[in-house]
Parts: structure tokens; sequence; C-alpha cells
């Protein structure tokens, strides 16, 4: 989530898994897909919610160092930012796009903190969610992913019916919700 200052770049970031999830083991030399297989055979041993978003701030503190769980998150992969610098988070495992209060919680509901959940956009059109984007109409654009993980975990000959579903099968666009943002998306957020 970010913290908008003129001197330096905060940084945004996600955490799949947290600190206190047991790691899977990857060999070396594995494939990228057999590499996600091992990690979502992991992640299915576990009837565990995981994972993050973190701010560092442009100084390198962290005001949550363990990061925003949010209560909603499950495994998040892919963070961006708004015109009133809220987090919108693709929540993989949550089958949903997850707005977080940014920095400046100004114009929220009072009590409203940093890292609250504001909204969880849940549809029968998202799938595994992999990342989102705001335009400058405050559209914001998730990708689908894995709409089917066993087709996107198979070893060897999987079904011909469904073995291109691991990719998913395209966009969900939520209009107008998001504060816009000017684009292109280079350097720190900025309102139109």
């Amino acid at each position: 989530m970010a913290s908008r200052h003129d001197d330096l770049l905060p940084a945004d970031d996600f955490s799949n898994i947290l600190l206190d999830f047991p790691p899977p083991v990857i060999p070396d030399g594995v494939s990228i897909m057999k590499q996600f297989q091992i990690a979502v055979t992991h992640l299915l041993k576990y009837a565990k919610v995981t994972g993050a978003a973190n701010m560092i701030r442009p100084d390198g503190s962290q005001p949550a160092p363990m990061g925003f769980t949010g209560e909603a998150l499950n495994v998040p992969w892919g963070v961006n930012i708004d015109g009133n610098d809220d987090a919108w988070v693709a929540n993989m495992w949550g089958l949903s796009v997850t707005l977080l209060a940014g920095d400046d919680t100004k114009g929220h509901p009072a009590g409203t903190k940093t890292g609250d959940v504001i909204h969880e956009f849940k549809k029968g059109s998202m799938q595994l969610m992999t990342d989102v984007a705001i335009d400058p109409a405050g559209n914001v654009w998730a990708a689908n992913n894995w709409n089917n993980v066993n087709a996107a975990m198979a070893d060897v000959n999987p079904a011909l019916q469904t073995s291109t579903w691991g990719g998913g099968t395209g966009l969900t666009v939520i209009y107008g919700v998001a504060a816009p943002v000017k684009t292109p998306l280079l350097g720190w957020v900025r309102k139109p």
C-alpha cells in the first residue's frame, strides 16, 4: 500500500504466504510449472488462510512489519494503488479483489485504519485472481487465472478439454469503483 511523498518512491508488495506458514520445499532445477504444482499442492494441504499486503514507506519504515491481512486476504497475488492511495489486492485463493485502506484514511468511515478491509468484490466471473490495474476512469481490471487448478498442475497428459484452463478466461472489470489514476503508471501514483 502506498504513501505518497514527493521525495521518494514508496514500495508496495504482497506476500503469498505469511511467515508462520510452513514453506514448500522446491528442488533445484525443476520447471516453473512443476514449481507451481509443488507450491499449490503444499497450500492445499493446510486449511489455513495465509498472505499479507505490505507497506514500505520511502524512509524504509513499515507501519505493520508482518503486513496487513485485512482478515480477508488468502494468497494475495497482485496489488495496485488507486488515486486515494488505497490498495487493491488480487486475492487469489479468496477468489476476489479486496480493497484495503491506504495510509491516508480520510474519506473513509470514522475509525478506519490503514490496512482495514473497505470492501471485498466477489462474483461468479472471478477466478483465481492474479493481478489488478486501475485506469483513468477508476475502473479496476482484474486478471482471472487458474480457472481449473488441476489443469494447471497436471504432470503428464492433462485432459485435452481442460489442458489450457490453467490460464484463466480473461479479465473481470469492476467499473468506476476506484479513485482514478493518471497513466502511464510510472513512479508514484498520480491523480488525473
